[in-house]
């Protein structure tokens, strides 16, 4: 089976949308997830570990 990684991308960006955390293992993946967070203007902390890069919505609504 091959992997389209856009569309793996594209996947987990609409993850972030819902509002779902997203996990990628490669770099590839992930500087396509920041691309878009960046284009659709979504409010997502990213956590890099030594397995990969975890994207974590943040809700609007919350103050700090």
């Amino acid at each position: 089976m091959i992997l389209n990684r856009s569309q793996i991308a594209r996947e987990k960006v609409e993850q972030l949308k819902l509002g779902v955390t997203a996990f990628t293992e490669t770099e590839e993946i992930a500087e396509k997830i920041r691309k878009s967070v960046a284009e659709l203007q979504l409010n997502v902390i990213e956590d890099h570990t030594d397995r990969g890069v975890w994207f974590i919505p943040q809700d609007e609504t919350k103050t700090q």
